[in-house]
């Protein structure tokens, strides 16, 4: 079927605030066929904007719309920040932002004007989006079909709740550098190199072990080298996973002496400050393989 990738901006109307996304769209011209369309929601980290993680990206997320005949959302935080799992004082979190309603109206519009499927959504979350997608994993589980954490661990107090019950188990990925400067994947206070210090962490094996723990499985995990889809391993990356290749597993992705970046082929922001990406990892490669294998 033949697509047309379309770049917009635009708008929604939430708990009296305006919230606006950037938006990456296959536009079909036959839309006589399979309606289920995939819609990847990617959320922003500190200081970013929806288009600004975008380029951070390396625009590696839009292949999701052009190479899947998907959606992918880039939505803007309120002042750039998320009302997510942190439970620490932000300016988000001061005004009670409804960034949960915001997500779930978002899959709404998405549905209604582009066809995607409702049963067909992926969260993607760098950094300080990790934390949203956190709460979203919380509060809407069965809105998601997939989830990918990239730089970004449990707060220490976090996980108190009762744990869902398990027909709302989803399959999560997280992407973790082990010279992340600003999240330490040992855990610990996460900042902005001991700027504005965002409370105590638990380490990147530990957020892994809780995920695995929420969907139920009881079984050890099963380490190794990342293999790539030709069956090459790459020695720089670990691979840590539970659940095999039961319904919803969960998967580390260990990026040795990687930092707070998001692997892409086109773009590495700043590694003086954010620390080196893996020229062998792509993780939106790796999402697509994993989460969305369906639609490749």
């Amino acid at each position: 079927m033949a697509v047309t990738a379309v770049i917009v901006r635009g708008a929604l109307e939430v708990g009296g605030r305006t919230r606006t996304y950037v938006q990456v769209g296959a536009e079909r011209r036959d839309r006589s066929g399979d309606p289920a369309r995939p819609l990847v929601v990617v959320f922003h980290g500190t200081g970013q904007t929806g288009r600004s993680v975008r380029r951070f990206s390396g625009r590696s997320f839009d292949t999701f719309a052009t190479g899947a005949d998907g959606v992918v959302v880039y939505p803007d935080g309120y002042r750039r920040d998320w009302n997510g799992a942190r439970d620490i004082d932000t300016p988000a979190r001061r005004r009670g932002i409804d960034d949960v309603g915001f997500f779930t109206d978002l899959v709404e519009a998405m549905a209604t004007a582009h066809g995607t499927a409702r049963e067909r959504v992926y969260v993607i979350g760098f950094s300080l989006g990790g934390q949203m997608v956190m709460r979203l994993l919380r509060e809407v589980p069965g809105r998601l079909a997939g989830a990918a954490i990239i730089s970004s661990t449990l707060p220490a107090t976090y996980g108190t709740r009762t744990p869902p019950p398990a027909d709302t188990a989803v399959p999560v990925l997280l992407f973790h550098g082990t010279a992340d400067p600003l999240a330490p994947y040992g855990g610990g206070v996460v900042s902005v190199r001991g700027l504005f210090p965002r409370g105590r962490h638990r380490s990147a094996e530990e957020t892994a072990a809780y995920y695995a723990a929420r969907n139920g499985i009881t079984g050890p995990p099963v380490g190794g080298p990342l293999r790539q889809a030709d069956g090459s391993a790459v020695t720089t990356v670990t691979t840590t996973t539970y659940g095999g290749t039961g319904p919803a597993p969960v998967t580390l992705f260990t990026v040795h002496g990687g930092g707070h970046q998001i692997p892409n082929p086109a773009h590495t922001p700043m590694p003086w400050f954010w620390g080196r990406s893996c020229p062998d990892l792509v993780c939106a490669d790796l999402i697509g393989r994993y989460l969305l294998p369906a639609t490749r």
